[in-house]
């Protein structure tokens, strides 16, 4: 019987010397980076920081997919070329500038976005693997974001009492381009802008115009407005800007008026406007 008892324990420390030295041995992602919506053109950096864990616990892969393409792998160092890229569509990795930890991808495209996944594999008999995944979306701004004001006039010159109307169009955004406008640094009123809707071409990609009007004197500062459309399409910002003036002779005549309230403009402006009227009044 303590024959028998013997014979068990020693197979179960035999067993145990196969098993225990790998049993305190762990993969850990600790940190996945992906971009979340870069812009077409981009070469986008992909990160996958790890901890091995476990006494003399080395590496043996990284490797990265999209979707079920598999288009970079790390080797251990003990690899002479540790490095291994493959190509796919939209996938074409600059391996010079790629390491253990992160991947570079360039001149990102559409056909880029996908799933992206990182697995860590630490060094056999265990061969311990963690994996992380995060989602990519390739995003086209703009083709072109553009003013266009009503009457079509150069310089835009308006009078107190004349509405004045302008678009703003962003063309060809992947997906639409969000609008919004500001004059001379500052937010415009809801009530001022009214969406034109859009329509999107045969490749996904959107064309949408955002109007804004509005009656001067509001908004003008020193009888000019700078007028700023922006157009944003997943974090990526697209700006243009007009500037548009006030008549100085409606501006002054503005000014004599409501003086008392403290609207008043630059001297330059009321000389301006004083001296349009006099010609007005000479002509007359």
């Amino acid at each position: 019987m303590d024959r028998l008892l013997l014979l068990h324990v020693a197979a179960l420390l035999f067993l145990a010397r196969g098993v225990w030295p790998y049993s305190d041995k762990t993969v850990e992602i600790v940190e996945l980076v992906v971009p979340e919506s870069p812009k077409v053109g981009d070469d986008v950096t992909l990160t996958c920081r790890f901890n091995l864990v476990g006494n003399n616990h080395r590496l043996y892969t990284v490797n990265w997919w999209r979707g079920k393409d598999q288009f970079y792998t790390y080797k251990g160092a003990a690899h002479n070329n540790p490095k291994h890229a493959y190509t796919f569509k939209g996938i074409n990795v600059k391996e010079e500038a790629s390491t253990e930890e992160s991947v570079v991808l360039q001149d990102v495209s559409e056909e880029t976005s996908g799933l992206f996944k990182c697995e860590v594999m630490g060094e056999g008999p265990s061969f311990r693997t963690a994996v992380a995944n995060k989602t990519m979306t390739v995003v086209i701004p703009p083709s072109e974001v553009k003013i266009i004001t009503r009457p079509a006039a150069n310089p835009p010159v308006y009078h107190i009492g004349e509405r004045i109307h302008m678009n703003c169009t962003a063309s060809r955004a992947k997906p639409r381009a969000a609008i919004y406008w500001e004059i001379n640094d500052l937010p415009v009123n809801e009530r001022d802008v009214q969406s034109r809707g859009g329509y999107e071409d045969h490749r996904g990609r959107v064309t949408s115009t955002l109007s804004l009007s509005w009656d001067p004197p509001a908004y003008f500062k020193d009888s000019v407005a700078r007028v700023a459309c922006h157009a944003v399409v997943g974090g990526h910002k697209t700006t243009i800007t007009k500037d548009i003036y006030l008549d100085p002779a409606s501006s002054a005549a503005l000014n004599h008026l409501y003086a008392s309230k403290g609207c008043q403009l630059s001297a330059a402006w009321t000389l301006l406007g004083l001296a349009s009227l006099a010609l007005t009044r000479r002509s007359l």
